[in-house]
């Protein structure tokens, strides 16, 4: 029952689910086909509108595409050239760039060794003085193309390589080294007409060969093809070494040239300090750079054991190299311990996590059986990555980087599941950032039977097996690429085991396992929905294979899922409509408001052009006691009301009521007196209050 539940899900199998061909998927594919169908049918003959947006971005892409051409920033074809010397540009990016670096770095490494050691040993210079010829004149072919090369190598601009060629000469010569590379092609072997080679012998030190001391100045491209080989290489602390190494040999090589020439100039023999030349074996070549060389290297490292300097010259020279052996010696010895103690950094570091680790188990007492499994899982991890982290190394890269290394590493292995078959390389590619790695020791247990499925693995390397409660009866083997747990992260609605591990498994060596969280695999899907649904249906089919499925409740589940999509869809339009008739509303809004401002302001301004309101303006501020003798008026009258009679009450009383209800209070056919007349006023003539 166990194999069926869950080791078939885990078997690994090669088989590669076919595509759902239920009800529910064709009625899919027909609706999806008949849209697009629908959308290509309205979409024919219909012209696109002017977008003003896409003419612009046009108009600024052609605009930026010439001032790129003006700038060189293109390909070499688009280049327009007249000759040779304009198309010419060099990618310092390409391997055959590398190499010519590597060629011009020998012709530099010959020419710091052999002009100043044919200068001072002569029986070296006359010895194959043919082959010296044909070297120094290849050298010098070299010097002349790489300055050709070097005027022509591309750089970035605004991320761009340039490509102009007399752009690219115009940044070269704005460097300060262009006259280094030109001082070293001076043709000083122009000096031979004069000062022939052959006329060197040992009373005539230095030879003529020292005047192409002038080719040590291209040494910088030496150093930069160095900097490019400790970049590139695999082993960059080695070769950090071996270039300590090369530097401290052509320190003591010059030195011991430099040695052999004072010799001379003191006279040889003159004393037991200088060279003693006399007897055949010290007159040959071998016995005079070997003597020279080791009296260097004793010297420069500062251990002595050489002849006492007997005179001035000689005390001055040995004190110089003393403080060149303690300065420079001391400092590439310093770099050389550096350089060792960083190559077995990360095994210090890995011996120091593990000696923290025993002092915390024996700390808490946990027993000699674990601490035993614990240092063998340590030896196991050194042994397979040397305890590689992988996330503090990848720390520097960019995202896009990371997620090409992880896909060149993980995808094979990804798509060995079988519900991740025939998906979408972008899911895939999601997926692969979220696989972590799992070491198990041998005994370990990767989930037990009615565990909560929260992750699925894949097997990358080891042994597992499926035993059942008892822990003895082995049920299935697993190995590498077998997949376990896929279904129980997809959360199907009617899985009998209710997304539980019906299986133990077991590792039963030392196993590598890719681990992907339900967590992380429901974040990536919801991009994907397509994907999701298809992978929800090759789960259905999973568990239906093994009778793990109830129909009813998937069923149930999927139409409220749909009734939720449905209500979410319906109420995402309600959203939308209402965010739409809103912003109408707005826009009317302040459409409105606009207009008002726009009358209110015109509306000031005709009242203060108004001639009439001005008047009226001027005959009050003239008459400015109108307004007091109405009112004196009116409380006369007011008096006179105070001694009428009840008929004037009855009045005032219908003035008041009158007065209340918001209208105009009139009186009229009745004075104060009860007569016909009231002051000035006439019968039948109406007096307003």
């Amino acid at each position: 029952m166990v194999q069926r539940i869950d080791i078939s899900t885990i078997s690994g199998g090669d088989k590669i689910l076919e595509p759902s061909t239920g009800r529910r998927g064709k009625l899919s594919s027909l609706r999806r086909s008949l849209n697009a169908l629908r959308c290509r049918i309205s979409k024919r003959g219909r012209s696109k509108p002017p977008d003003q947006f896409l003419d612009k971005f046009s108009a600024a892409s052609a605009t930026s595409d010439t001032r790129l051409h003006q700038a060189g920033c293109v390909a070499p074809q688009a280049v327009p050239s007249d000759g040779v010397c304009s198309r010419l540009s060099v990618d310092p990016s390409l391997p055959s760039h590398y190499r010519w670096l590597s060629v011009v770095s020998l012709a530099v490494l010959y020419n710091i060794i052999f002009v100043i050691g044919r200068a001072v040993f002569w029986e070296l210079n006359k010895q194959a003085s043919v082959l010296w010829w044909i070297l120094d004149s290849l050298c010098d072919f070299i010097y002349l193309t790489d300055t050709l090369v070097h005027c022509h190598e591309g750089y970035l601009e605004q991320g761009l390589l340039v490509r102009d060629a007399p752009k690219l000469r115009k940044h070269y010569f704005s460097k300060q080294r262009w006259w280094l590379d030109i001082v070293s092609m001076l043709p000083t072997d122009l000096a031979y007409i004069w000062w022939a080679p052959s006329s060197c012998a040992a009373t005539r030190l230095p030879c003529p060969i020292i005047v192409r001391i002038n080719r040590l100045l291209r040494l910088p491209r030496m150093w930069e093809w160095f900097d490019r080989t400790e970049t590139a290489t695999g082993y960059p602390n080695a070769f950090r070494i071996c270039k300590v190494v090369l530097a401290i040999l052509v320190l003591i090589h010059w030195n011991a040239c430099l040695y052999f020439a004072i010799s001379y100039a003191l006279g040889f023999s003159t004393d037991n300090w200088v060279y003693n030349i006399n007897g055949p074996k010290n007159l040959t070549l071998s016995r005079q750079y070997i003597y020279s060389f080791y009296w260097s290297t004793l010297t420069l490292t500062t251990i002595g054991e050489t002849p006492t300097p007997e005179n001035d010259a000689e005390y001055l020279f040995v004190v110089a190299d003393f403080l060149a052996g303690v300065l420079i010696f001391a400092t590439i010895v310093g770099n050389i311990g550096s350089m060792i103690s960083n190559m077995n950094v990360t095994r210090v570091e890995f011996q120091n996590r593990m000696d923290g680790v025993k002092q915390y188990m024996a700390f808490r007492k946990v027993g000699g059986e674990l601490e035993a499994r614990v240092i063998r899982w340590f030896a196991y991890t050194w042994a397979q990555s040397g305890a590689l982290d992988e996330e503090r190394v990848l720390a520097a890269l960019p995202d896009k980087l990371k997620a090409e290394i992880a896909i060149r590493v993980h995808m094979d292995t990804l798509r060995q599941v079988r519900i991740f078959q025939d998906c979408e390389p972008g899911l895939l590619e999601a997926l692969v950032l979220k696989l972590k790695l799992q070491v198990f020791s041998p005994g370990d247990y990767i989930c037990r039977k009615g565990d909560v499925g929260k992750e699925m693995y894949i097997v990358k390397r080891g042994s597992l097996s499926v035993v059942a409660d008892d822990g003895i009866t082995v049920l299935a083997t697993l190995g590498a690429g077998s997949v376990f747990g896929e279904v129980s992260v997809l959360e199907i609605a009617g899985n009998r085991t209710g997304n539980r591990r019906t299986a133990n498994v077991r590792s039963i060596g030392y196993s590598d396992l890719f681990c992907l969280a339900k967590r992380d695999l429901w974040e990536t899907l919801a991009d994907y929905p397509e994907a999701r649904a298809s992978l929800t249906e090759r789960g259905c089919q999973l568990l239906r294979k093994d009778g793990l499925l109830d129909e009813a409740v998937f069923a149930n589940a999927q139409q409220t899922q749909d009734s939720l999509e449905s209500g979410v869809a319906r109420l995402e339009q309600t959203v939308e409509n209402l965010n739409l008739r809103l912003a109408r509303l707005l826009a009317e809004y302040s459409a409105s408001q606009a207009k008002l401002k726009q009358r209110i302001s015109k509306l000031e301004d005709r009242v203060q052009k108004s001639p009439t309101s001005k008047g009226e303006g001027k005959t009050q501020l003239q008459h400015p006691s109108s307004s007091a003798s109405n009112a004196a008026r009116l409380r006369t009258q007011r008096r006179k009301s105070h001694s009428s009679t009840t008929t004037t009450t009855a009045a005032d009383e219908s003035l008041t009521t009158v007065t209340a209800s918001g209208m105009t209070p009139t009186v009229t056919g009745a004075g104060v007196n009860g007569t016909g007349s009231s002051g000035n006023s006439g019968p039948g003539r109406q007096n307003t209050l």
